[in-house]
């Protein structure tokens, strides 16, 4: 995958040794570097780096960084693509509606800020903002002495344009390493020379040197090849562990929000939201897993990134827990089977103390059915009784009152008139 690159950069370097004359001369860094996506770890594209002094002179201090080269494309991507610098953070809104104003018409997706160009405070001679769009010159200061490490963490944010706008959509991170070369002692070995190059690490060849012009490039080459490599694999190692320990303060914070919703058992979440959270989970681990196995070759030797991945891939599983949990909670049914699966010898004494109430109870309630009905069938049969002997001796009574009558009727049938005219 790199080796293509190796090659470019091995190419580009011996051309500033060999065919670019005085210009190149000065050069003390020059690599084509690659421009990974921070948003998905993605290569977007390479570009040309050299870094430069403004002239050889030992009190030099302030240093020209090249972006991009004369041939070719300015960004070597599959869309045409610019890059965009800026000299503060700066509020996206806000650029858009200045440079609409300026009839530019300019959309950004995926940020509300940009970071300034160098992140590690270097002063760059920048405007507010600058969009490059070919070979550029941006000119920094340093003040260090010769042999001193110098370290740029430059930020870019790369766009793409169509007939109506250009978007800025994606950043992308370099860190660039390079000694402070001893500038006197530099240009006093340019002027023995007679102007042989010097390239990317300011190496002179004197014209009493008695070497093999194809090995010595040969040699050159295999050195550059393995600087080259070496540069891409630390810059890869600081994306990577960038990364992670972004995603790792990102799965904390959801899972404290996810908590939150756990202790506030009043309010109650619809299903939509709980399924958004799933979703939110998944993703943040499907962009982790992308990365894992992109850069599965410095997690081999890298523990400490490894053990990264490792805590991020734990709490991505608890927080999961954690939603199924909440889900569960907004059902008092599954609070109880939850309560149950826990507590298992409680429920268990329970269940079975709750069989024997049941089964008394039953019995109980059967017995008591049974005398209700006994008494309900004795009252039937009573009544019964009572009907029937009403209805006996209803005729008997009639009888005696129909004979009482006619007896009455005799009775006044034989009275003597005469009898009553003496009463």
């Amino acid at each position: 995958m790199y080796k293509s690159k190796v090659i470019s950069t091995v190419f580009l370097l011996c051309i500033a040794v060999y065919g670019l004359g005085q210009t190149t001369q000065d050069i003390v860094y020059s690599k084509k570097e690659t421009l990974y996506s921070t948003k998905t770890g993605k290569a977007i594209g390479d570009v040309l780096l050299s870094i430069a002094p403004k002239n050889a002179t030992p009190s030099n201090n302030e240093w020209l960084l090249i972006v991009g080269n004369q041939g070719g494309n300015f960004v070597d991507a599959r869309n045409e693509t610019t890059l965009w610098v800026f000299n503060r953070k700066t509020n996206a809104n806000q650029l858009k509606r200045d440079l609409k104003n300026q009839d530019y018409t300019l959309e950004v997706k995926g940020f509300n800020e940009f970071m300034p160009f160098c992140e590690n405070g270097i002063r760059f001679t920048l405007k507010d903002w600058d969009e490059l769009r070919k070979q550029t010159q941006l000119s920094f200061f340093i003040n260090a002495s010769a042999g001193e490490n110098i370290t740029l963490r430059l930020v870019f944010y790369t766009a793409t344009a169509d007939r109506r706008r250009t978007t800025i959509d994606d950043e992308a991170k370099v860190k660039i390493d390079f000694k402070m070369p001893d500038l006197s002692s530099y240009s006093n070995q340019t002027r023995q020379s007679g102007g042989g190059g010097g390239g990317a690490q300011g190496e002179v060849i004197s014209l009493t040197e008695k070497i093999d012009p194809a090995a010595r490039l040969e040699a050159q080459q295999e050195e550059l090849i393995s600087q080259a490599e070496e540069a891409n694999r630390e810059q890869r190692i600081a994306l990577l562990n960038s990364f992670i320990s972004e995603r790792n303060l990102e799965i904390s914070l959801f899972q404290g929000e996810i908590n939150a919703l756990l202790e506030d058992k009043k309010t109650k979440i619809n299903e939509l939201t709980l399924d958004s959270l799933s979703t939110i989970a998944n993703e943040m681990k499907n962009r982790v897993d992308y990365w894992e196995n992109g850069y599965s070759d410095i997690l081999l030797t890298e523990e400490t990134i490894h053990d990264k991945f490792s805590k991020f891939r734990i709490a991505h599983a608890l927080t999961v827990k954690k939603i199924e949990d909440l889900r569960r909670q907004q059902n008092p049914l599954n609070l109880i089977i939850d309560f149950v699966k826990d507590n298992l010898l409680l429920s268990l004494g329970g269940g079975i103390g709750g069989f024997i109430f049941i089964k008394f109870f039953m019995k109980f309630f059967k017995k008591m059915m049974s005398k209700m009905k006994s008494k309900i069938n004795q009252s039937i049969g009573k009544a019964k009784t009572n009907a029937k002997k009403q209805l006996t001796e209803k005729p008997k009574r009639w009888t005696f009152r129909k004979k009482k009558k006619k007896e009455t009727d005799d009775e006044f049938e034989n009275i003597d008139i005469n009898d009553l005219a003496e009463i």
